[in-house]
């Protein structure tokens, strides 16, 4: 089967059926156009210390190829290339890079974000990006067992199909087990497109069992929060994993509110595959979009706890007070760790604590999984309610949610 002679997220069966097909070999100077989520596709099956490596050839000065040596392919390949995220041209591309396994995954979707989307007026952009991409890294560093971690790339897009408006994308693949595999031992699932298409309710995730909401490290919610966005901001998503792939497209003209959803089986990816591209420059409301997601992930779950144990009021005086970013908390497993060794004895004790988020503006689900998960059944459990000072309507919306959900499954 012959490679595909175009690579664009528009049509991306081509080259997922082709890379089904466990090619030995491509010259990328025959692929034109080719935009980075193909590029991420094919390197994360081209790594040189990877078992059976796909062999790329890059001699010509085509388009692409040129493309691909601007963004550091070689260097992804050989593993001499950058190991976390590195510039590209700001406001234009980031370089691909390697996310290894245990790596913590809000610096790198920080960086890229910032590189991606530079302009101040359109914060909200760069916050929904980087929302998408640190939930992506995660998955991969938690979830994909690919010795050699993932792959990231993203560029913004303002030639071609997207002449008439322009669309940042971003995109993280691995050739891990895949989601089918990963979802089996916790989930009744009768095939890979089952699998996939149960991988974007809420609260689903190999970390814990069906009808649960939730373990202590991972709340099942990350690619459901990815696609309730492509749908809100009228964007392109596609995951392809060992299987089956969904390709979902969000209505530009809001006017369906469910986009149009297809799902494949036998067309897949050898790992998992997810690409993700939003308008760069349209008016976006993050803020209320996350209040929009928190609402529909809260009529999909199971609430048995009617009290609330986090008070959006001033504390009592004496409790004791933690400023959240000059915690030393920079990612999910160090907020588990504050958690665990600073909010839970406390709260064993019926100490009041306060958790002041002054000066952030986004907040993952993920982030506010581990910080809280447990220190919101503590404090239900010990009926002491954990104070939250200066919250963003975003990071309100997360918490809210969250609280929803812990004390709910």
């Amino acid at each position: 089967m012959a490679a595909p002679s175009g690579i664009e997220l528009s049509e991306p069966t081509p080259l997922l059926r082709w890379l089904e097909n466990d090619p030995v070999g491509v010259v990328l100077g025959s692929i034109d156009p080719i935009e980075m989520w193909g590029l991420v596709a094919i390197s994360a099956l081209a790594r040189m210390d990877g078992g059976a490596p796909l062999r790329v050839s890059l001699d010509s000065n085509s388009r692409s190829c040129g493309f691909a040596r601007a963004v550091g392919f070689e260097g992804v390949l050989s593993g001499t290339g950058a190991q976390g995220t590195a510039p590209g041209e700001q406001g234009r591309t980031v370089k691909l890079a390697r996310i290894q396994r245990h790596s913590a995954t809000e610096p790198p979707s920080d960086e890229i974000s910032r590189l991606l989307v530079p302009e101040p007026r359109f914060e909200d952009t760069r916050r929904t990006l980087y929302y998408v991409l640190n939930e992506l890294l995660r998955n991969v560093v938690q979830h994909s067992l690919d010795p050699l971690g993932g792959i990231v790339g993203a560029q913004l897009n303002r030639g071609g199909r997207n002449a008439t408006q322009p669309m940042v994308q971003v995109a993280v693949a691995d050739a891990g087990l895949g989601i089918p595999a990963s979802l089996q031992s916790r989930h009744r699932l009768a095939d890979a497109r089952t699998a996939l298409e149960k991988s974007l309710w809420p609260h689903i995730s190999s970390a814990f069992d069906e009808g649960e909401t939730g373990s202590a490290q991972n709340a099942g919610m990350g690619l459901f929060f990815i696609s309730e966005m492509t749908k809100l901001v009228g964007g392109r998503l596609v995951i392809a994993t060992r299987g089956a792939t969904l390709m979902l497209q969000g209505d530009e003209d809001f006017e369906n509110p469910h986009g149009i959803q297809q799902l494949l089986s036998g067309v897949g990816y050898p790992g998992t595959l997810v690409a993700f591209e939003m308008p760069a420059e349209a008016a976006q409301d993050y803020d209320g979009m996350i209040e929009t997601i928190r609402e529909r992930a809260a009529e999909r779950t199971p609430r048995r706890a009617i009290h609330k144990w986090l008070s959006f009021e001033a504390p009592p005086e004496g409790a004791l007070k933690f400023v959240v970013r000059s915690t030393g908390v920079e990612d999910a497993r160090a907020a588990q760790r504050f958690a665990e060794e600073q909010l839970l004895p406390r709260l064993v004790k019926r100490q009041p604590v306060a958790l002041d988020f002054v000066g952030i503006s986004t907040c993952t689900q993920s982030y506010a999984h581990a910080l809280l998960y447990e220190a919101l059944r503590l404090a239900w459990a010990r009926k002491t309610p954990i104070f939250i000072l200066h919250a963003q309507p975003a990071v309100r919306s997360t918490l809210e949610l969250l609280e929803n959900y812990a004390l709910g499954g």
